[in-house]
């Protein structure tokens, strides 16, 4: 899972909120619905990236990631944030 960080005015956060608000959503969950309401009707897809090369090897996706979990790299993604509760 991917994050995306919006920065906006007050007046298009709240125009944002008061959508998914009718459409009884969370606002990330409205954001998520617009972005692929927008796809949809342009027939824009995403790349498939199922698929990576790595020294001249292609691997799949779960090749992939197990590889970039070797050394330090692999302590920093699987660090975990302690939650404040």
């Amino acid at each position: 899972m991917k994050s995306l960080f919006i920065r906006c005015s007050e007046e298009t956060y709240e125009l944002a909120h008061s959508l998914a608000k009718k459409e009884s959503r969370s606002l990330n969950k409205q954001i998520i619905h617009m972005i692929h309401s927008l796809a949809d009707a342009k027939n824009i897809v995403a790349e498939d990236k199922s698929s990576v090369v790595e020294n001249g090897t292609t691997l799949n996706s779960s090749e992939a990631v197990y590889e970039s979990k070797v050394g330090l790299r692999g302590i920093v993604e699987t660090k975990k944030l302690d939650s404040s509760d």
